[in-house]
């Protein structure tokens, strides 16, 4: 009776979902429509085979380390403090759209984490599959309404930042700052959300500051008011996906405008993130965003401040 009742149940969760991502597909416009397809569609692009995986991803004595595990996932060490950003291991983001390149770390390898970045509610940024697999010692930090959205997965804490507010926790500071980019992770509950549920942030500790930025459109103002206020080492800035322009524009950034974010901060160093992991436009390849990347990188002379990291590998900045 129990097996037929969560068979049941199981069933039941299916065909609505099929149903589901009938309806809205059927309704959705023609460009909707081709993301979604593009989504199944084998790609160019380079094969895990490429993908680098250190046996120790926390390093023994650092000052400041970045490790690209991909898409916006990244574990980054200042002093004896560990972070991850927008955590993201599983196969799939939100069903559809499935994963091209692994992770850059094995996970069980994690020794330590003190606190989790999540930037906005999206499926690839708020993935519950993953926060699942993570050290349950780190505290979580989310956006406003981020708590609406997550499960309590046992957690040593959770914490909401509203934008320019911050927490002080064990000498680090870190705060939430303006980016753009769009509310909600349905669609449908963008209508009942009135504040901004996606946001930035800065992490501070031992005389170090990395801005992460999440996913995010450009917008002039809001990136030279954190260049003003904060003295920033690294910037994490996404640069797909690009195509469509000028439907993407509104909220993601190209190589270009990614650069331009570079300096309106005012850092000293970016690493690029949000590419090579996922295909969600209609990019012509997984690594067009960062081929295009290197080629304004090499024509601006900007090789030794704008660091461009394969999946799994580790910059340490600081020593």
């Amino acid at each position: 009776m129990i097996f037929f009742t969560l068979f049941s149940y199981s069933y039941t969760k299916i065909v609505f979902v099929y149903f589901a991502f009938l309806f809205i597909f059927e309704s959705c416009n023609p460009l909707f429509k081709r993301f979604i397809l593009k989504s199944f569609e084998d790609v160019p692009g380079e094969s895990d085979t490429k993908i680098t995986r250190i046996e120790r991803p926390i390093v023994p004595s650092v000052g400041l380390s970045v490790l690209w595990i991909g898409h916006a996932t990244c574990l980054i060490q200042i002093g004896n403090k560990v972070f991850m950003t927008d955590p993201m291991f599983t196969n799939t983001a939100g069903i559809v759209t499935k994963r091209r390149t692994k992770p850059g770390i094995q996970i069980e390898l994690l020794e330590k984490l003190d606190f989790i970045l999540i930037s906005h509610l999206h499926f690839d940024h708020l993935n519950y599959g993953s926060l699942n697999l993570l050290p349950k010692s780190a505290t979580v930090v989310l956006p406003i309404e981020g708590m609406r959205y997550t499960p309590n997965m046992g957690f040593e804490n959770y914490q909401e930042l509203k934008l320019w507010e911050n927490i002080s926790l064990n000498d680090v500071r870190i705060t939430a700052v303006p980016v753009k980019h769009f509310n909600g992770r349905y669609g449908f509950d963008i209508a009942w959300l009135d504040v901004d549920t996606y946001s930035g942030f800065v992490i501070e500790y031992e005389g170090k500051t990395v801005f992460f930025a999440g996913d995010t459109g450009y917008d002039s103002e809001k990136f030279k008011e954190i260049g003003k206020k904060f003295c920033i080492d690294v910037a994490l800035i996404p640069i797909a996906p690009i195509e469509p322009h000028d439907f993407m524009k509104r909220v993601h950034t190209n190589p270009e405008e990614a650069l331009q974010i570079f300096e309106d901060t005012q850092a000293k160093f970016m690493i690029p993130i949000h590419h090579r992991t996922f295909i969600q436009g209609l990019d012509s390849s997984i690594t067009s965003a960062q081929e295009q990347l290197w080629q304004i990188v090499a024509e601006r002379h900007l090789d030794d401040r704008v660091l461009i990291l394969g999946i799994g590998e580790q910059k340490i900045l600081i020593q």
